[in-house]
């Protein structure tokens, strides 16, 4: 069976007061986590500290587990007289 993880994340744009500043950060961000699905985004705003950004909840993409390959043991054959 197959475990999903999740994940949360807050993409900021600190002095920032431009939303497409923001969301090219989110896309950014989109492209190199490449998440398997969203399950939240939501905005804020903090107009004392100056910041805004989204904070995401998201799945993990699943990527299949490979092991090293070991050494096959060598089966030992008996002879029967």
């Amino acid at each position: 069976m197959q475990a999903k993880t999740f994940k949360a994340t807050t993409i900021i744009a600190p002095d920032v007061s431009n939303r497409l500043v923001l969301e090219a950060a989110f896309n950014h961000w989109a492209e190199e986590a490449r998440p398997a699905n969203i399950l939240s985004v939501h905005y804020y705003q903090d107009r004392e500290a100056h910041v805004c950004g989204y904070q995401v909840v998201y799945e993990e993409s699943w990527m299949p587990y490979i092991a090293a390959e070991m050494p096959k043991e060598e089966a030992t054959t008996h002879m029967l007289v």
